[in-house]
């Protein structure tokens, strides 16, 4: 009733000449408003050579028609900004004297689930010419078109830049985890513990406490072998947590050290040897095995396991995995990343995959995760990485990183610390996801207020919609006479020819 209704063509995809860059007839597809967010729209990726243009259906349209995608998806809208043709995935609006094209333009998108609803097909959905024609429309009169789509104009560019704001939330909060991180392993997150805990042990005890677990560690293997050393020589083997590339490390609280993770930890993987000759996956297994998707971005990953028979991997003790062992990707595109394996059941050390065992109790394993996961610690521990295409970390690169120590007393503080901030992270992220559902149907909360003429005040002065619609009807009725006796002039002047 208020719109002609166009449908588009497509040449021959397989003749070139049929389509160009430059010049031509501008020619619109659905995947040219993928992703597009202005209101008009002048060409799509292509144009139509005019022997392209004359070999299929598609017709020109003039500037200001309304461009609908009909079907691969349905519901993509905009405003020709000069003349131009479609491909057949849509079904174009050429609006009547007295319909503004924005007007329409803000309709049709309040409809789309409406339009999706009335379409048919099986491989993809369609809407059809002739259920394009039978979608409602709400008239109102012209005046008031205009201010609906000055208030929608103002509105949604309102919803716009919250969308905006929000969608550069996520990217605030990441980097707020990583401050937190950072400040965690340099000390300054627990400056103000220290001030108030100015007894903490020193650097010196730290390492103390480290020669004294490997003591007695050593005295216990003697006893469980039932031998008795002859004198104090065995001392001698004691490995001092050493520390490389110091000038790679940062400055840290002179209560702390610096240690690298080989020295107070036991680093190990699945040999390939071992992977290739006693491991086989097995729907059957009652073990799950840990493999480089266990390990995210944001720590361990419970889902996706291969599992394997415990007793067919019994003698490969290196990779049983009872719980709290740090896990690192050590090749691939997660080369890097890290998680804590839980405490919940026993694992079965994967390819792809090393892991770290806490031997020396000089640190508590939330700690060594947040070190490894901060940009820092990981920074630390790639620059030792080789690869460009296939990047990789040797067990040897991961055990000489060197990691900041503090006392274990301090260490509960930070991981206490960490763990509230990013609790606040969470909330936030939690707030985040609502607000944005909220935002997301508040474009079609207005749209769906406007259509229902509850956006902007009616003016009794303005035409009303009943005359515009009639007014409509009459310049159709009088167009298609116009038509017909054109049509028959031509048949006359064409039977005096001939």
């Amino acid at each position: 009733d208020i719109a002609n209704i166009i449908s588009g063509g497509t040449p021959k995809s397989t003749v070139n000449s049929n389509f160009c860059d430059e010049g031509g007839h501008a020619w619109l597809t659905p995947a040219d408003l993928s992703g597009y967010s202005k209101k008009t729209i002048c060409r799509g990726k292509r144009n139509l050579t005019s022997a392209g243009y004359k070999s299929c259906s598609a017709k020109l349209m003039p500037s200001g028609s309304v461009l609908y995608s009909s079907r691969a998806p349905i519901g993509y809208v905009a405003i020709a900004e000069n003349e131009i043709c479609t491909n057949q995935g849509f079904k174009s609006f050429i609006p009547d004297k007295g319909i503004q094209s924005e007007y329409l333009y803000y309709y049709l998108k309040s409809i789309k689930q409406l339009a999706e609803a009335q379409a048919t097909g099986t491989t993809f959905k369609e809407l059809s010419s002739t259920a394009t024609k039978k979608l409602p429309f709400a008239i109102c009169p012209t005046n008031e078109q205009k201010r609906i789509v000055e208030k929608l104009d103002s509105l949604l560019a309102q919803v716009d830049t919250i969308q905006q704001r929000l969608n550069n939330l996520p990217d605030i909060i990441k980097r707020f985890r990583q401050s937190v991180l950072a400040a965690a392993v340099s000390g300054k997150l627990t400056e103000k513990w220290r001030e108030l805990n100015s007894d903490s042990i020193s650097t010196e005890e730290i390492l103390q406490q480290h020669n004294k677990r490997w003591c007695d560690a050593k005295i216990k293997e003697f006893k469980d072998k039932n031998k008795q050393p002859k004198d104090n020589s065995w001392k001698a083997k004691y490995k001092f947590p050493d520390v490389v590339e110091i000038d790679k490390c940062w400055e840290i609280p002179n209560q702390w050290s610096w240690a690298t993770i080989d020295s107070i930890s036991f680093v190990t993987k699945l040999a390939g040897f071992e992977y290739t000759k006693h491991v086989e996956y097995s729907d059957k297994g009652d073990l799950p095995v840990i493999k480089a998707e266990n390990v995210g971005l944001n720590g361990f990953r419970d889902k996706q396991y291969s599992y394997v028979d415990s007793q067919k991997v019994k003698n490969l003790t290196r990779s049983k995995i009872s719980g709290n062992e740090i896990l690192v990707v050590f090749v691939g595109a997660g080369v890097g990343q890290v998680g804590m394996v839980p405490q919940d059941k026993k694992y079965f050390l994967g390819p792809n995959v090393a892991m770290v065992k806490n031997v020396s109790g000089l640190y508590l394993n939330e700690y060594m995760e947040m070190y490894l996961r901060s940009l820092v610690g990981k920074e630390l521990m790639l620059s030792f990485s080789k690869g460009a295409a296939q990047p990789s970390l040797s067990m040897g690169q991961i055990r000489k990183t060197s990691i900041p120590i503090p006392a274990l007393n301090e260490q509960t503080e930070i991981v206490r610390l960490v763990e509230q901030h990013f609790a606040l992270a969470d909330t936030l992220e939690k707030n985040l996801k609502n607000a944005k559902q909220r935002v997301d149907n508040l474009t079609q909360s207005i749209l769906a207020k406007a259509f229902r003429g509850e956006l902007v005040p009616q003016d009794p002065n303005d035409e009303p919609a009943e005359q515009l619609l009639a007014r409509i009807k009459a310049a159709r009725a009088e167009a298609e006479l116009l038509e017909k006796a054109a049509k028959k002039v031509s048949k006359n002047t064409k039977s005096k020819k001939e």
